[in-house]
């Protein structure tokens, strides 16, 4: 009889696991039809405003964005993040638990977040307190001009693609910060005037060239080419002896090659030259060639000592690599680059980016004849 209970005693703890395990994996497949993978490509560097948070299990609003309550965040493409909260600044480090569908970001005093929900235009992070109650705070994608952050020094310059012709270069420099830095107010009727008159004159030249043969070929010269544009930004660390503020490697459609470096104690270095046509073209080609535009946009920190070295002091600058032909246009971001390549890095990029940057600063450098 003994005997017979133990079996039966046995036979019931079994059915029990049994069904624990069935139960704990309804409750992960559940949690991964819930809350959807998130795409690091498309959350890096997003900016997003708070609208209002509601009680997850009812869904009642409980509180709502106002006139007394403005916040801002911003999650960075080298993993720190900005945040604004009526009119105070504040930043730290933020990172995807793409398994738990979860982002490390210190906000209300809570570390950890799950991805609730995450689209274009939408944003909500929830979080569950005493194991009961669930909140979700909603927020909604802003572009730059609307989000209250200041523009990084290691930012790429602004580029403006025009799918509809071709890829048009906006200067950084625009029109308006030209007069601004010579004491000149901006005058838009005047200014309305000057690209009118200029238009006039540019339609007088090319009719008074389309009368004769060597006219004719001057203006089949000045045929607008296909655009091309390489960025190389960032890399290195903030702090040290002499800690790099910006690093920037410009070469516009034109050949103008620009290159920026500024740090502490060397203060602005700024040089320029210019590279022929075909130089550029060759660089192009050779940047398709290594399948550049094939790559992922982001090669983030997969290993426990790369996430360290992102945490630790002197902290890494981002390299983005940004390369526009024509209407194809593609930024390539590594969190962390010392320059010393793939073999000594912390994080598992293609080595071919390697050449790449490479070629780049070659351009770069070189001194012109």
């Amino acid at each position: 009889m003994l005997y017979k209970k133990q079996i039966l005693y046995c036979c019931w703890w079994v059915f029990l696991l049994f069904a624990c395990g069935n139960l704990k994996a309804q409750i992960t497949d559940s949690t991964a039809t819930i809350y959807p993978a998130i795409n690091e490509n498309l959350f890096v560097n997003t900016k997003w405003k708070y609208t209002y948070t509601t009680h997850a299990e009812s869904n009642t609003i409980i509180h709502k964005a106002d006139e007394t309550y403005d916040y801002f965040i911003f999650f960075r493409y080298d993993y720190g993040y900005q945040t604004y909260l009526n009119g105070n600044l504040s930043d730290g480090l933020w990172r995807l638990n793409k398994e738990e569908n979860e982002i490390q970001y210190n906000f209300r005093k809570v570390d950890w977040w799950r991805l609730a929900f995450f689209s274009e235009e939408a944003l909500i992070l929830e979080f569950t307190m005493n194991e009961k109650s669930s909140y979700r705070y909603h927020f909604v994608r802003v572009t730059d001009a609307e989000a209250p952050f200041e523009r990084s020094p290691n930012d790429l310059p602004d580029v403006n693609v025009d799918f509809g012709v071709d890829a048009v270069v906006v200067e950084t420099e625009s029109y308006t910060n030209y007069l601004e830095q010579r004491g000149i107010k901006y005058n838009p009727k005047a200014w309305q005037r000057r690209k009118e008159r200029r238009q006039r004159q540019e339609i007088r030249r090319t009719a008074r060239l389309q009368k004769t043969k060597k006219g004719r070929a001057q203006l089949a010269k000045e045929e607008p080419k296909e655009m091309m544009q390489i960025e190389l930004v960032g890399g290195g660390f903030y702090g040290g002896v002499d800690p790099v503020y910006r690093n920037m490697i410009l070469i516009k459609t034109d050949g103008r090659v620009i290159k920026e470096y500024q740090s502490e104690l060397q203060g602005l270095q700024v040089s320029k030259h210019n590279i022929p046509r075909e130089t550029l073209e060759e660089l192009v080609t050779f940047i398709e060639e290594k399948q550049f535009f094939e790559f992922d946009q982001i090669y983030s920190c997969k290993t426990p000592s790369c996430i360290k070295r992102l945490e630790n002091k002197p902290r890494p600058i981002a390299l983005r690599i940004a390369i526009t032909k024509g209407v194809r246009r593609k930024i390539i971001t590594i969190p962390i680059w010392d320059g010393r390549g793939k073999v000594n890095s912390f994080i598992d990029y293609p080595k071919e980016l390697d050449a790449i940057v490479q070629a780049i600063e070659n351009i770069a450098t070189e001194q012109p004849q």
